[in-house]
């Protein structure tokens, strides 16, 4: 994808339009003042989770608040000078005498050259890109919120099966002991099947602390310091499918806040540079006076016009400064797309990677578990298979899900930054 069509994500502004945009100059400059938290009482699905995160999250506030900033900015840049007034007097003293010329004096600098509409036209560029990076912030931040979400929802089903697990183990040390008692078993089994209770006990409460910690970094995107709810809603096994290498590529160039605030920074600069081209046409300072002589009682008029003679001073240095700037944007512009490219590559192994896992345990591995459990319950029920047989095979089917879990995990993970156009860490 060449330069072209990937500014087709950049904004276009002409100069001439910057004056009526954003804030007049009437700018009413009041302190920003932070929305208040919104609460998230009875919150269980991604959608209502993602809209409290988008109110609450301090990430956000903070990049609003620089572009409430430069709109302070935008006004400034397009107020002209103040008017200059005062007294003049002359002659005082002359000839031992007391009398002399007193009088007023107004006067302005006119600003020539377009000079506050480049400004102005500068900082709208300035703003369009703040608001490029809130929505790069924006889209980080519902990413981590749609990752913790994912996590969590493998979490509550890993404690749900971790729980079978230990029940079932638990059984398989009473039976055990049972038959222990009816000298019908070793106790080389019993001791066997304790092991594999502890074992599940072990598994049961790190499934219930990483549900634990899913909460609690859930709730720290929402601006909280613990989750108020029971459990959020959604099926973690209902997969999406996503786009092929290239059009996934494609989508993330395209839409791309990372892309687009490169490019605003670009015109930023071009703006920038319109603004120091100008900056040598001179302006103007004109001052009007009115004396009153109070030796002849005379009323003396004055006036006076003046400006700078750009010969040795004409902005060069800063004119070359800017246009090579605007070269360096452009290429950082162009860096980012071989960077994203990059990064999909690692994303999209690594989903692959984890999809191949998750379609073996749907295709083979948990059919192929589930059949056999089956036929074990056929066989226990018509007395041709023991007890603990039974146990096994339940053990081994829960067991083989809290696997399958754990590759769900991954695999939303990847899922969720392809989609999230690689844009994470929203905190950092």
């Amino acid at each position: 994808m060449n330069r072209q069509a990937i500014q087709q994500v950049a904004f276009q502004q002409d100069v001439s339009s910057s004056n009526d945009s954003t804030r007049d100059s009437t700018y009413d400059a009041e302190p920003v003042v932070t929305p208040d938290a919104q609460p998230f009482v009875g919150v269980t699905s991604l959608a209502q989770l993602e809209q409290v995160a988008l109110a609450n999250n301090p990430a956000v506030f903070e990049i609003q608040a620089d572009i409430e900033s430069l709109r302070g900015k935008l006004t400034q840049a397009g107020l002209p000078p103040n008017p200059t007034a005062g007294i003049v007097g002359s002659d005082i003293n002359e000839d031992g005498e007391s009398f002399g010329r007193y009088g007023v004096y107004f006067g302005r600098e006119v600003v020539r050259g377009n000079k506050l509409g480049y400004s102005r036209a500068a900082v709208c560029a300035e703003i369009k890109t703040a608001e490029q990076r809130l929505a790069v912030i924006q889209q980080r931040l519902l990413t981590d919120v749609r990752q913790r979400y994912y996590d969590l929802l493998v979490a509550q089903e890993t404690v749900t099966i971790a729980d079978q697990l230990f029940k079932i183990s638990q059984n398989a040390v009473d039976v055990s002991q049972r038959l222990l008692d009816a000298k019908e078993a070793a106790q080389t089994s019993v001791l066997q099947a304790e092991i594999e209770m502890q074992n599940a006990s072990v598994v049961k409460r790190q499934a219930e602390n990483q549900r634990l910690a899913a909460r609690r970094k859930l709730a720290g995107l929402l601006g909280e310091s613990e989750l108020s709810l029971g459990h959020v809603d959604g099926n973690v096994r209902e997969l999406l499918v996503i786009a092929d290498f290239e059009q996934s590529f494609d989508q993330v160039v395209n839409k791309s806040p990372e892309i687009a605030a490169l490019f605003a920074d670009v015109e930023q600069k071009r703006r920038q540079l319109q603004r120091e081209i100008v900056e040598p046409i001179p302006n103007v300072t004109w001052q009007a006076s009115l004396q009153h002589d109070f030796l002849t009682d005379d009323l003396i008029p004055g006036f006076q016009i003046g400006m700078p003679i750009p010969i040795w001073n004409r902005n060069q240095g800063s004119i070359h400064q800017t246009r090579y700037q605007i070269v360096a944007a452009e290429r950082r512009a162009d860096k980012k797309v071989l960077d994203l490219r990059q990064r999909l590559a690692s994303a999209y192994e690594s989903y692959l990677d984890a999809k191949l896992q998750v379609d073996a345990f749907d295709s083979e591995i948990i059919p192929k578990a589930k059949e056999t459990l089956d036929l074990v319950n056929k066989g226990y029920r018509e007395g041709e298979i023991g007890f603990l047989q039974l146990l096994t095979a339940q053990r081994t089917y829960s067991q083989i899900n809290l696997t399958y879990l754990q590759q769900l995990k991954q695999l939303w993970r990847q899922h969720v930054e392809i989609e999230g156009l690689l844009l994470s860490g929203s905190l950092e």
